[in-house]
Formats: structure tokens, sequence, C-alpha cells
């Protein structure tokens, strides 16, 4: 259901910036044209900005955004200020007010890709865990740049699980928050798990290397296959 909103929200979204752009255009270049395309489009707008309110709403309830910093709350009212500033800047065919419209839509659009209000994808990575778990992540890397090896490293593996995935996997893996697998029942291979981490699929961003090194990857998926196999076989 969540991956069926999400697909649902983006396309809504697309198609009311898309709609948006079209009239601040016509406001500038064509505005003879903008109340025609108004009335004829009144009826999509009013269905597309429904639809875009109702599925952000879904998903909000269904994610971690409050766990995870500010970045949903500022995104919300970004579109909410956007709303009101469009209806009267097209209809008193005030370009400033259009303009800005336009411009925190297309704010709003970039807080979502990088889910920081500043549009730094490390912000969102740098807090996706309680700031306990991030001690424990700050002295793997302290080990690891004083040379400590960290490959299949289970118990490093954890504190790293502990601090990127628990929020919507949960501490069994089974948490299934925002529409994440369940772990223990993944039938990937080590390769498979790795490469679906770093490129991430649907609400579940990709860790690249500049968030988990290779080292700190193949620990994490470590502490996975070892998780998953006490699961599978508890005697």
């Amino acid at each position: 259901m969540y991956t069926g909103l999400l697909h649902t929200h983006t396309l809504v979204v697309s198609l009311f910036l898309l709609l948006y752009l079209i009239k601040t255009v016509l406001l500038y270049l064509k505005p003879a044209l903008l109340e025609p395309f108004g009335r004829k489009t009144r009826i999509a707008e009013i269905i597309v900005s429904t639809l875009f309110l109702l599925t952000g709403i879904g998903l909000a309830l269904q994610t971690p955004s409050v766990q995870v910093g500010v970045w949903f709350w500022v995104k919300l009212l970004a579109v909410f200020a956007s709303i009101p500033l469009a209806v009267i800047g097209f209809r008193r065919a005030n370009k400033g007010m259009a303009l800005l419209s336009l411009l925190l839509i297309l704010y709003s659009w970039g807080i979502s890709e990088t889910r920081s209000p500043r549009m730094k994808k490390s912000d969102y990575f740098e807090n996706l865990g309680p700031h306990k778990a991030l001690e424990g992540v700050k002295a793997i890397r302290d080990s690891t740049i004083a040379g400590k090896a960290l490959n299949d490293n289970v118990s490093q593996g954890k504190a790293l699980y502990t601090f990127y995935c628990v929020a919507c996997h949960g501490s069994d893996g089974a948490l299934g928050v925002a529409g994440a697998k369940n772990l223990v029942h993944s039938t990937l291979d080590r390769d498979a798990t790795k490469s679906f981490i770093r490129k991430g699929k649907n609400a579940m961003p990709g860790f690249g290397t500049d968030v988990l090194s290779d080292p700190e990857l193949d620990a994490v998926v470590a502490f996975l296959k070892a998780k998953m196999a006490v699961h599978q076989h508890p005697h």
C-alpha cells in the first residue's frame, strides 16, 4: 500500500508542478491565454491539488518523518504557503506572487528529494537514528581511522544498523515502517543485499559510499545475515 501511495504522490506532485509552471509561463509571456487555460484545467487542478495533499498526509502518517528531523514540516509549510500565493497571484495577474509560489513548490520538491531543508542529503543521514546510537557509529569510525579491521564484524555492523536502519526496519528487522521489507524473510544473498542498500528503492534512499564505506556496508550485511540465520534456525 505504501509503495502505491508513494508512486501516486510522485505523479500528482509532478502534474501539480507542471500546471503551475505552465500558468506562470503564460502569465509572463502570454497573459491573455492564462484565463482560458485556467478555466479548462480548473477541475483537473482541483483534483490534482486534493490528491497532492491527501497522498502527502497519507505518507506522513506512515513514515518516521518526525524522528529524522524537520525536513518534512518545512516542506509542508512551503507547499501550504505556495497555494494561496498561486491563487491570488494568478487571479490578480501578479507575476511576483505567482513566481514565488512556483519557487516554493520547486523548493519543496528539492526538500523531498534530499530530505533536508538545506537540500543536502548528508543532513538526512546524519539524523537517522538516536544520539546514543550515533556515538556507537563514531566509535567505529574512530577505530577504523586507527587502523583496526572492520570487515564482517557483526557487533560493529549491529551498531551501524541501529543508527541507520532501525527507524524503518526495527531492531528485529520486521517493523515495516514506510514499506520497509521484512529483513528476517529476505532471500537476497550478500552481494544482492549490498547492491540493494547502495541503490535504495521506493522510500528507502540509497546509502552511497559517502554514507557507508565498503567495510561498513560489509559489516552491516554480516550482521543482517547473522540475525537472519538466528531467526531462521533458532535451534
